[in-house]
């Protein structure tokens, strides 16, 4: 199994604007004389949905305030760091979070089916507390009313950053995914399959968190995290 490298960086700045990010993002020292791309990896803004625990998959909502407030923290946590691209899921809540970050960038957002949230079928729009969520089959045993099977978001989401990729051997780019979607997006840009991440532990990023991975050509990929203010109980 491949290793990775976890860097935690910390950024401190006013709890109103967010942190501040100095556009180098301090990366490796092979990275700053190797030919380098650098994806930031965020999760769109929070939605009702997200406030109240409910299961939206597919479910096309917007962002609430708070989620609005998120997409302006985005925006200026990667304020002076320039963006080759920009990419979200065709969901309304990614493609706001997205649009948010390329106002006044010159740079249009790419909406991309295959980085929408993993679909659930019957089981969306129920409370993560219900019950009934708890009976919902494993990802290898679902039904055709059960939403994706994990092979089927493997393929998808596989598929969606291979062809981000095909554009982008160097740079610097961002893509606004989903909490679910988005553990299968880190693992195509680790170069791991989705059992061998869940192996170094459970991927859970907040609406409010940034991740940045850095692929240099000769060595194994690095992960910065972005630690908010309020949070530094997570270095």
């Amino acid at each position: 199994m491949k290793r990775v490298l976890l860097v935690v960086l910390v950024l401190i700045g006013s709890s109103e604007m967010g942190p501040t990010v100095v556009p180098s993002a301090a990366p490796g020292l092979l990275a700053q004389q190797a030919p380098t791309l650098r994806v930031y990896l965020a999760r769109h803004g929070q939605t009702d949905g997200n406030a109240n625990g409910i299961a939206q998959g597919w479910t096309d909502t917007p962002l609430n305030e708070t989620g609005r407030r998120h997409a302006v923290t985005l925006a200026e946590r990667l304020r002076g760091i320039h963006l080759d691209a920009i990419y979200s899921s065709t969901l309304m809540r990614s493609r706001e979070t997205a649009d948010t970050v390329a106002a006044g960038r010159g740079v249009k957002v790419a909406n991309l089916p295959g980085l929408r949230e993993i679909g659930l079928g019957k089981w969306e729009n129920i409370s993560l507390k219900d019950p009934v969520w708890k009976t919902r089959p494993p990802a290898d045993k679902r039904g055709p009313d059960d939403g994706e099977a994990a092979a089927e978001v493997a393929q998808r989401v596989g598929d969606a950053v291979s062809g981000i990729l095909k554009f982008h051997a160097t740079g610097t780019i961002l893509i606004v995914g989903h909490a679910g979607a988005n553990g299968y997006i880190l693992s195509n840009l680790l170069g791991m399959t989705r059992p061998e991440l869940a192996k170094q532990g459970n991927f859970v990023q907040d609406n409010d968190e940034l991740y940045m991975i850095e692929r240099t050509a000769g060595t194994r990929p690095r992960i910065y995290k972005f630690i908010p203010e309020g949070k530094f109980n997570e270095l």
